[in-house]
């Protein structure tokens, strides 16, 4: 049986700057909550599943970084009710320079009671990698972030030493070249199960999820047989993921288990609040959860 927290008050403040303990959790009027039990208070809270990027791209969107801001704000206020995480690309935002990072600091702050999780993909050697988490988690004040496990677990214990921070760790990705690496057999099982395994290992803190692309969910399937692990599953939308399929799979109960990301299906759509109930609606109804 899954514990579930209580449904979230509003948050008077979230800031959370340079020089701040990483042990220092989120308080929300009493509510002592890490990443993962604040996702599934909020996923309970709002009946959703839903995750969406916000991804800005200058060949879509006019007027640097300062337009991408004004885009994804909009989108965030369309949206939040319907998402219970918001996924900022670091790429998108650092391709603006000085000012996108200015720009993604500023949206942040925009929605102070919904996760943030930086879908930014570090993996480096030891001081490198606590600079990157230290960047991402203290400066950035970011929920959660994407990490790759290449460099084993003296590397990916950088991140999780942030006990209150959730760390998804790139399983089997969502793009066609996955199979080229991913699905390599490593001492009897695929690499992606490896790592998946090597996951559980680091997870010492309890703040340990797993990217698995929902472009294929046989392999979300496989991977949750042996993991109880978070789920953070892209690839839905733009990249032509079975979003049904895959949240079946994933799901185990635990409303931290499906975290189904979207970003331009949502991003540019007409209504990114049309489309992003359409698909709060269509996880919710293959996973039986009730908004």
């Amino acid at each position: 049986m899954w514990s579930v927290v209580a449904p979230l008050p509003l948050a008077s403040s979230r800031s959370r700057r340079p020089g701040a303990s990483a042990t220092v959790r989120r308080n929300y009027h009493g509510l002592d909550l890490a990443y993962f039990d604040r996702l599934r208070a909020l996923s309970t809270q709002r009946g959703t599943l839903l995750c969406v990027g916000l991804d800005p791209d200058p060949e879509r969107i006019e007027g640097g970084a300062a337009g991408a801001l004004r885009h994804c704000q909009e989108v965030v206020r369309q949206t939040e009710e319907h998402v219970c995480c918001f996924k900022p690309n670091s790429a998108f935002w650092e391709q603006y320079g000085p000012d996108g990072w200015s720009a993604l600091m500023e949206l942040r702050d925009a929605a102070p009671n919904t996760p943030f999780l930086f879908d930014a993909k570090r993996g480096d050697m030891g001081n490198t990698m606590r600079t990157y988490a230290r960047a991402v988690f203290e400066t950035l004040a970011m929920d959660a972030a994407t990490v790759h496990a290449y460099m084993g677990t003296d590397s990916l214990r950088e991140f999780t030493a942030f006990e209150d921070r959730g760390v998804y760790i790139v399983c089997r990705s969502s793009n066609p070249g996955a199979t080229d690496l991913q699905h390599l057999v490593a001492q009897g099982m695929p690499l992606y199960q490896q790592v998946a395994a090597l996951a559980a290992k680091v997870n010492e803190h309890r703040n340990v999820g797993l990217v698995v692309g929902a472009t294929a969910p046989a392999e979300v399937a496989e991977v949750r047989r042996a993991s109880d692990l978070p789920f953070l599953l892209p690839g839905v939308g733009a990249q032509g993921g079975d979003v049904e399929a895959a949240a079946r799979a994933a799901w185990n109960g635990d409303p931290a288990s499906c975290l189904v990301s979207s970003s331009r299906s949502v991003l540019y759509a007409s209504s990114p609040a049309r489309e992003a109930a359409s698909l709060k609606a269509q996880i919710n109804a293959a996973t039986g959860v009730r908004a």
